[in-house]
């Protein structure tokens, strides 16, 4: 998983062309703009890299601790499925007591199904909230809510839960 797994991280500083990002930064990059996994596997992919040495975490700051300039990476990479399940596997190992049991990650794709309900595109709902988010820096969640009350949709079945994954972070 380690070859694997560092080629991953320098595919996404790469692209990113930047060597420093915020955790934020990473798991809406990996997810949102790059399409390679849900919100949740990304954050397991920083968790992971993070553990086994190949990323460093100074507050709110990633860096990666290699040479991602000497990394071979091929050409559209994308992380294998094999991949994807290793960091699944190794998160859910460790994952006592964190936000994944607790429920709070389950809210965001609650929302993209309920705008797909409403007639919405998934890919179109969710470059809108990437752009609410940027533009008024809040979390992704807070934006599909903005987006759904203004689509008509009652956000009071999802508040809770947009408040729990919130402030668990």
């Amino acid at each position: 998983m380690s070859d694997e797994l560092t080629v991953c991280l320098a595919a996404l500083f790469l692209n990113k062309g930047r060597d420093v990002l915020t955790a934020k930064e990473f798991a809406m990059y990996v997810s949102l703009d790059l399409r390679w996994m849900q919100v949740r596997d990304a954050n397991m992919l920083m968790d992971t890299s993070v553990a086994a040495g190949l990323l460093s975490r100074n507050g709110e700051y990633l860096r990666p601790l290699i040479d991602i300039a000497s990394v071979e990476v091929p050409v559209a990479y994308r992380p294998s499925e094999h991949l994807i399940g290793n960091i699944r596997e190794a998160a859910s190992k460790k994952s006592v007591g964190t936000k994944v049991e607790n429920g709070s990650e389950d809210i965001l794709p609650r929302l993209i199904q309920e705008a797909i309900r409403i007639g919405m595109e998934k890919g179109a709902f969710i470059s809108e909230c990437n752009k609410i988010c940027k533009r008024m820096n809040i979390d992704m969640e807070v934006a599909a809510i903005m987006i759904l009350k203004g689509k008509g949709t009652d956000p009071a079945p999802f508040m809770d839960g947009v408040r729990a994954s919130v402030l668990s972070r």
